[in-house]
């Protein structure tokens, strides 16, 4: 048991903290919001330019209300240890109002536990079924696997035609997420069913177990495992067309693709006004094509600043971003969110390469 002054200076230091969390952000000052992804992978280089570009955008315009948008970065190198002893970190600094992450789901499933109550974060990409719904406090721009996943089966059955699908995937939240609703909507037995190491260390003994099976689809899950999977499945003379998630986003970048199909919230190609205008934005700052992560961290990094210039503390910042309705200048659409946190109104679009042809359309 507690004594009697201890108990009243803990519920008095409580109180303290509790004031603290509300005043964060609530001075004219700077709007100050955090940002946490794996920054040293491919797509989470993506995803800080896409964020860098919003901010360097929204101050050259003068702020919010007057107020500059900065941002403080942490990687979480995809680690859901790590991401968790991160969100802590922000949780603590009275000064950020919000989160712009995390990128990967395992990070988000992790970091959800210590945010909720106590700071919103708005993920770019974390796509994992277990998110939904976690917290009040956790929005996301990108869709559930749990519907991704069952109509990318539902194509290899129905319009691919392919009757001896092979699956490998990364061991992750992000992997296992996507997966499972996959042969829900396949209705078929996998020729083979080949969980990774996310590390990539055993890629080519996976790859080597397919290759035994024959088979006349893959259906591919990773982020960083995207590149080596695809060489190695090429070295090993498989040749059949693969279909793969939305981690393999930018996989074409120095490696020459063939007949492969990625499920996509964005692409560079999409003629929408916006997008056209991002794009063209991306590609003078950085002279390179921007990729789904760097357009959704974009629109993560304007809609969270926006409803913390609208909110004013953290609380605020959450109820704003709850409510929010906004179309204004978004690379990949409306920003709506749903009573679990997931966004309203999107879909994922289906990116096919082959050597230099591109084609990008609504998935069936």
């Amino acid at each position: 048991m507690v004594a009697a002054p201890l108990r009243r200076a803990t519920a008095l230091l409580s109180v303290l903290s509790l004031a603290a969390c509300e005043r964060a952000g609530s001075s004219g000052g700077d709007l100050q919001l955090g940002a946490a992804g794996a920054w040293n992978t491919g797509y989470g280089e993506m995803a800080h330019r896409g964020i860098e570009l919003a901010v360097e955008e929204l101050n050259q315009q003068g702020g919010l209300d007057g107020r500059r948008v900065n941002v403080l970065f942490r990687d979480d190198q995809a680690d859901g240890g790590l991401a968790a002893d991160i969100a802590r970190e922000f949780v603590d600094n009275p000064k950020v109002i919000g989160v712009i992450g995390h990128l990967s789901s395992t990070a988000m499933v992790a970091a959800a536990r210590v945010y909720d109550g106590q700071l919103p974060s708005l993920s770019p990409s974390a796509t994992s079924p277990d998110l939904s719904g976690m917290s009040s406090w956790m929005f996301r721009l990108n869709p559930s696997d749990s519907m991704t996943g069952r109509t990318l089966g539902e194509m290899a059955r129905k319009q691919f035609a392919k009757q001896r699908v092979a699956v490998i995937y990364d061991n992750t939240s992000y992997g296992r997420g996507l997966v499972e609703p996959f042969l829900d909507g396949l209705g078929l037995a996998p020729v083979a069913l080949e969980p990774i190491d996310p590390s990539g260390d055993s890629i080519a003994v996976n790859v080597a177990a397919i290759a035994r099976q024959k088979p006349d689809l893959i259906f591919a899950v990773g982020t960083v495992s995207g590149v080596p999977v695809l060489k190695a499945l090429r070295a090993h003379g498989i040749t059949a067309p693969v279909i793969a998630g939305d981690g393999w986003s930018g996989v074409e970048n120095g490696l020459e693709v063939h007949d492969v199909s990625i499920a996509l919230p964005f692409s560079s190609t999409e003629e929408r006004p916006d997008a056209k205008r991002f794009v063209a934005a991306f590609r003078a700052r950085y002279r390179v094509d921007p990729d789904a992560y760097a357009a959704l961290s974009y629109d993560a990094t304007i809609a969270l600043a926006r409803a913390a210039a609208q909110g004013r503390t953290r609380e605020g910042t959450r109820e704003a971003l709850a409510s929010l309705r906004d179309t204004r200048g978004y690379a990949t659409g409306a920003v709506r969110f749903s009573r679990a946190g997931d966004p309203i109104g999107r879909s994922m679009h289906l990116l096919r390469i082959d050597g230099t042809s591109r084609t990008f359309g609504a998935m069936q």
